[in-house]
């Protein structure tokens, strides 16, 4: 159907103008959803145009009832309405779009708030480091007290490791971290107070206790144990702090949509993040209790192939970016 924007006068003829280029738009992106062509961004343009049209509507039929802008504006809601919320079966290949294309995106459209994890954790680690350099007594209050009974006796903590199958402590280390990473992501429902607190705590309890190790003459073999690890831990650490302030923005910033629903879809954006963190966090938990304690393997190999694990990690995060950005 065209639009006569001077059919029913000067009234009408305002309106068509000032709101057709978003119904056309509208119409652009519904017509897309078969393909499955639509990034993360122009489906929630989709949706934010999708609703301000039904408002349109509204309007023209209490306004111009019966005029050609109150009748393509019906076809085109009623075809947003239909790709929005209908019922899809599931697409041949939906699982490996899902990891390829839908993660990545998630993290890349979202990308100042794993900034704002990455700034509470460092803030932490810098507050620890700072406390024990500064006042070797704070470790008595920031160190737990095995480590600091371990350490006293001039031995890493993490020896213990060495005495138990890999595959059995892995399990225990990847439980213990996905618990963490968990609560990290769900105390984004406080409204991100308690994410920002856990990742502040979880850097202080580093930085204090790698500054505790090197005044204790311990520092060499900490770093050796962290290496393997310890980027691609801390990398799944942020990236559930991410998903935790992703959250919390819903209900400190819903937007246009009612907080439940801003929180429904922006918690199944987060689902996506944590896709990746769990299986992330299994392989950490057996190179940590595997390959990190102990002198089996030198430190370079060590700080190797913790370099090398968390840059695949990265790169496959930012690689739609790069994509994009050689396509231009």
């Amino acid at each position: 159907m065209s639009l006569d924007a001077s059919s029913r006068g000067p009234n009408i003829g305002a309106f068509v103008r000032r709101r057709r280029a978003s119904w056309e738009r509208l119409h652009a992106l519904a017509g897309r959803v078969d393909t499955g062509t639509l990034s993360l961004a122009e489906v929630e343009e989709l949706d934010r145009l999708y609703r301000r049209a039904a408002g349109d509507l509204a309007h023209a039929r209490a306004a111009f009832p019966g005029s050609d802008a109150e009748g393509y504006l019906s076809q085109v809601t009623a075809r947003a309405y239909a790709s929005l919320y209908r019922r899809r079966r599931a697409r041949p290949g939906a699982a490996r779009d899902f990891v390829a294309r839908r993660i990545p995106e998630t993290f890349l459209a979202h990308l100042p708030l794993f900034g704002l994890a990455a700034a509470f954790l460092a803030a932490g680690m810098a507050a620890g480091a700072l406390a024990v350099a500064f006042d070797p007594a704070a470790a008595a209050s920031l160190v737990p007290r095995a480590v600091r009974d371990a350490v006293a006796g001039g031995r890493m903590w993490t020896d213990s490791l060495l005495g138990v199958a890999p595959g059995v402590e892995g399990s225990l280390i990847a439980h213990n971290n996905i618990a963490v990473t968990g609560l990290v992501f769900a105390l984004g429902l406080t409204g991100g107070i308690g994410t920002a607190w856990l990742l502040f705590a979880n850097g202080l309890l580093l930085g204090a206790v790698a500054v505790h190790c090197v005044q204790r003459g311990l520092g060499r073999p900490f770093f050796s144990f962290v290496a393997a690890h310890g980027p691609a831990e801390l990398l799944c650490v942020l990236l559930a702090g991410q998903a935790g302030f992703l959250l919390a923005s819903a209900l400190v910033a819903p937007g246009e949509w009612p907080r439940g629903e801003a929180l429904v879809r922006r918690g199944r954006e987060a689902a996506r993040l944590l896709a990746l963190v769990v299986p992330l966090l299994a392989v950490v938990g057996v190179v940590e209790s595997a390959i990190s304690p102990g002198a089996t393997f030198p430190g370079p190999v060590k700080a190797g192939l913790g370099a090398l694990l968390a840059a695949a990690v990265l790169l496959y995060l930012v690689r739609p970016a790069a994509r994009a950005r050689a396509a231009a």
